[in-house]
């Protein structure tokens, strides 16, 4: 039985494939472009189970004739691959910031969501990385070797986005740009996970923790050890994968056996 859970995002989709009989996934990640759903397509095998979650989960969901669930428990599910204990899961998308009280029942008792504003978000990574001319894995080599000089005010994209354009026109160096880019957004993010509240170990999803200079500033920031599972942007395709098998992630190990993975 193949198991596939898709998580639609703002930027990419990303499938998760599961073939239950040899306890193997296959990742792919697809560009949210215009005809993305026929490239989905060709990704799926036959007869498969299909579960859709993200932020244009509807209407892929309805595209494919599938069942669609929210983000919050495609994610809970997921993380319960990587553990099997209390957590708080910090997902940072393209369009939102989500904390998660995990239970050690693989099931969440309460989250916060921000998703009014771009701060605090992949995607203010991505306009800051555009506005230096790199991409945002570029940034994040350079901003390792930053002294931290410098810090970015805004809080708004729009501002933050001139306020870039400004420290360019003084000739400030592009890795102190990209540091202070960094750490505006996990100002802004561990703000929101100590308003929420910590609960076990913290495990960091979603894209941007990818990137290790923000993993180690939310660590000085909160004071704890943030940990990153393998491939943190499929966890939450993972766990539809999951949810469409009716599948309890305590049956499986983690990851399994990843024997392809586009990215």
């Amino acid at each position: 039985m193949k198991l596939v859970g898709i998580d639609a995002g703002s930027t990419y989709i990303k499938l998760a494939i599961l073939d239950m009989e040899l306890d193997r996934w296959t990742l792919k990640r697809v560009p949210t472009l215009p005809g993305y759903d026929s490239e989905v397509l060709k990704h799926i095998p036959e007869n498969s189970r299909i579960v859709v979650t993200g932020y244009c989960r509807k209407v892929l969901a309805e595209k494919l004739k599938a069942k669609a669930i929210n983000e919050i428990k495609a994610q809970s599910v997921g993380v319960a691959l990587y553990t099997k204990d209390s957590a708080t899961v910090l997902d940072v998308g393209g369009q939102d910031t989500k904390v998660i009280r995990l239970t050690n029942s693989n099931g969440f008792s309460d989250f916060l969501m921000n998703d009014r504003c771009a701060a605090g978000t992949g995607r203010f990574l991505e306009v800051a990385a555009s506005r230096l001319g790199i991409s945002v894995e570029e940034m994040d080599s350079m901003a390792l070797k930053a002294k931290g000089s410098i810090s970015i005010s805004s809080m708004c994209v729009v501002f933050a986005e001139s306020e870039i354009v400004s420290l360019l026109a003084q000739g400030i160096p592009t890795e102190e740009i990209a540091l202070a880019v960094f750490k505006s957004v996990a100002d802004r993010i561990s703000a929101m996970v100590k308003g929420f509240g910590i609960t076990g170990r913290v495990i960091f999803t979603g894209g941007a923790a990818n990137s290790k200079c923000l993993r180690v500033l939310l660590e000085e920031r909160l004071g704890t050890k943030v940990e990153v599972p393998i491939y943190p942007q499929f966890s939450c395709s993972m766990g539809a994968a999951l949810i469409a098998g009716n599948v309890k992630p305590r049956e499986l190990s983690f990851p399994g056996q990843i024997v392809s993975v586009k990215l």
